[in-house]
This record gives C-alpha cells, sequence and structure tokens, in this order.
C-alpha cells in the first residue's frame, strides 16, 4: 500500500480530493494577497519616509509652505503625502483667504483645527486602503482548518464504512483501511497548514499596519504643530506658487 502523497492522492475519494483542490485554491489566493499587500506596505513605507523627509526643510523654514504644497505633486504614490498635502494645500489656501486676518490668534486656531480634522479623515481612508484583502486572509486562517476537518469527517465515516464491510477487506481490521483513515488526517493536515501560514502573514501585516499609522499619526500631529508655531503671530503675504496649486485637485487614494 503506497502511503505517499501522489498514492494518498489516487486512493482518496471524491469528496476529499474536493476538500484538498478547495484548499489549494484557498493557499494560492492567500499567497496572492501576501505578495500584493507585502509590495504595497513596502513601496508605501519608502515613498512616505522619502517625503517625510523632503518635506521637513520645507515646513520648518518661513515662506516656502507654496514648495511644500508642491511637493505633494511629485509623491503622489506615498500614503503620507494624501494625508499630509491635503491638509498644506488646505491651510495655504485659508490662509489667504483670512488675508491680514491671519494674525488673529483665534482665526488660526479654527484654520488648525479644520486642517487636523482633515488629516484625521485622510488617514482613516488610507489605512482603509492599506487594509485591503486582510479580512480575507483572517477568513482564510480561521476557516481552513474546518474546511479539513470537513474532509477527515468524510474519510473516516469511508474508512469505518470498508471495516465493516467484509467484501471490502474490512475483515483484516485496521490493517485493510489505514489508507483510508490516512486520506482522512491528509485533509485536516492540509487545512492546518494553510491556516498557520495565513495567520501568521495576518498578524505580520496587522503589525506593520499599525506601526504605519503611528507613523503618520505623529508626523500629521507634528505638521500641524509647526504650522502653528509658524503662522502665530506673523501675517501671511500669498504665495505664487501656493495660488497654483491651491486650486489644483487632490489625489484620492
Amino acid at each position: 500500500m503506497d502511503f505517499s502523497l501522489l498514492g494518498l492522492w489516487n486512493q482518496m475519494g471524491a469528496v476529499a480530493k474536493v476538500v484538498v483542490l478547495i484548499l489549494l485554491g484557498m493557499s494560492m489566493y492567500a499567497i496572492g494577497i501576501v505578495l500584493e499587500r507585502f509590495l504595497t506596505f513596502r513601496k508605501g513605507k519608502q515613498r512616505s519616509l522619502a517625503y517625510l523627509g523632503a518635506l521637513q526643510p520645507l515646513v520648518s523654514a518661513r515662506g516656502r509652505l507654496g514648495e511644500a504644497v508642491a511637493l505633494t505633486q511629485s509623491y503622489k504614490d506615498a500614503p503620507a503625502a494624501r494625508v499630509m498635502g491635503p491638509a498644506l494645500n488646505d491651510f495655504v489656501a485659508g490662509l489667504d483667504g483670512l488675508g491680514a486676518a491671519a494674525s488673529d490668534a483665534v482665526e488660526l486656531e479654527m484654520l488648525i483645527h479644520g486642517v487636523t480634522r482633515g488629516m484625521e479623515r485622510a488617514k482613516k481612508r488610507e489605512v482603509a486602503a492599506l487594509q485591503r484583502g486582510l479580512p480575507v486572509l483572517a477568513t482564510i486562517s480561521s476557516s481552513a482548518p474546518f474546511v479539513g476537518l470537513f474532509g477527515t469527517v468524510f474519510g473516516i465515516i469511508t474508512a469505518f464504512q470498508q471495516m465493516a464491510d467484509p467484501s471490502k477487506g474490512g475483515g483484516g481490521g485496521l490493517a485493510s483501511v489505514s489508507a483510508g483513515i490516512a486520506e482522512a488526517l491528509l485533509t485536516t493536515a492540509v487545512g492546518l497548514a494553510v491556516a498557520i501560514g495565513s495567520v501568521w502573514f495576518y498578524n505580520f501585516f496587522v503589525t506593520k499596519l499599525d506601526q504605519f499609522s503611528a507613523v503618520i499619526e505623529d508626523s500629521a500631529g507634528e505638521l500641524a504643530d509647526q504650522l502653528s508655531r509658524g503662522t502665530r503671530g506673523a501675517g501671511h503675504t500669498p504665495s505664487p506658487v501656493a495660488s497654483v496649486t491651491a486650486g489644483a485637485p487632490v489625489a484620492t487614494p
């Protein structure tokens, strides 16, 4: 009796083969999600860090907000730019609209508050975009063992039916149905393998998402503080670059 994987496959019943094929399909889909999310997270992190590095000197220096707004056009594929770029755009447009009233601490505080709320909404959209595919990965990790167990139950039933039927070799005891039991347990093993890999990668991406979200949140808070410190008590002269970019469409994730 052949107990190799190919031998067990040839001896499997129709239900067990269907279960194994379903599990293999789930594993391939999970691998596709893992590869796509890995590349997305890697590119998003690299581009966001590059954007933050280029943005810092522009926001820290007085009179360079127009350049900071224009910088967003070069980093449309960076999640951090899609969060903070529109906020800078709104801030510069708001200062232009206030004019001489931009030196009023109350008006400035209201503008900063509106910009902060805008960044919070943008951050939620970016986090939701980065979560794409993770619920499916969680579903695969939780359901794969039960799919394998479904095949195991049918395999065990078939094995005991063979054990009880002398015409099918049942008179030989467990030795005559050992292949059927091995076939039944194989589906559970495949289901557990798919679930273990899926849950590992799901937890990996959830951790990365939390870390990335914290970086964006800290950077957005620091940006709001720098904008408040840089404009408090000082007048504002509309920037030519800011005037051009203030009406530009904002990229959506």
